[in-house]
């Protein structure tokens, strides 16, 4: 299955990004090692302790007991529908305060819709991991987000809305732009107009599979 996981830099230090260091080192080294390796150190820690950590990250550490049932719902959730909003719902609270934790989730998110291989979970996750990828000024991590949800989408019996793949192509020529390469975003614009023919056409290619005569991945401009 297609790695969907370009991960953006995370400053130590950075506008919204709380508080590096806690008295939890174990869940603090974890989150440079991974989504995988901090859940494992949070199911390790407990809800208790992981929301208190959470707290204290953000800089209020009183917001632990309104913090706890959201921890509880993502380390308790096994199945993938109660997981997906769970992972959201906790990552959209700590985004714009601590976007190292936002990141892991969103992370997590992007591996379980990769997993149950669905678009609607892939697309949420990769949005908001663009964001901040963006909002710590890497518009090209951010756009490798959407190029690789394009190269997932290409697969053999991978399919989603075509406005899904428009909106991505959409978000690429931007970012392209934002970047400052101008041959990047023709490029994407030409790919786009041959895809559009296709969705205008209603051609199945539009709706699953491959819409590209090369089997070829897409690749970012660096």
């Amino acid at each position: 299955m297609t790695d969907l996981s370009p991960k953006p830099p995370q400053p130590a230090t950075s506008p919204g990004h709380a508080l590096s260091l806690t008295l939890n080192p174990r869940l603090d080294a974890s989150l440079a090692a991974g989504w995988e390796a901090w859940e494992a150190a949070a199911h390790a820690a407990g809800p208790s302790p992981v929301a208190g950590w959470l707290a204290q990250r953000l800089g209020r550490p009183g917001l632990r007991p309104d913090l706890l049932p959201h921890v509880e719902a993502y380390l308790t959730a096994t199945d993938p529908d109660d997981r997906a909003p769970a992972i959201a719902e906790l990552a959209e609270l700590v985004e714009g305060e601590d976007d190292a934790v936002a990141d892991t989730l969103w992370e997590a998110l992007l591996a379980l819709g990769t997993e149950q291989a669905d678009p609607d979970t892939i697309v949420e996750a990769i949005a908001h991991l663009a964001a901040i990828a963006e909002e710590h000024a890497d518009p090209l991590a951010a756009a490798e987000y959407h190029i690789e949800f394009l190269t997932w989408r290409r697969q053999p019996g991978h399919a989603s809305d075509p406005d899904t793949v428009a909106d991505a192509f959409d978000e690429i020529i931007r970012l392209a732009g934002v970047d400052g390469d101008p041959q990047a975003v023709a490029i994407w614009e030409f790919r786009l107009a041959a895809f559009n023919r296709l969705a205008e056409a209603d051609d199945d290619r539009a709706f699953a599979g491959d819409w590209e005569r090369s089997p070829a991945p897409y690749e970012s401009w660096a």
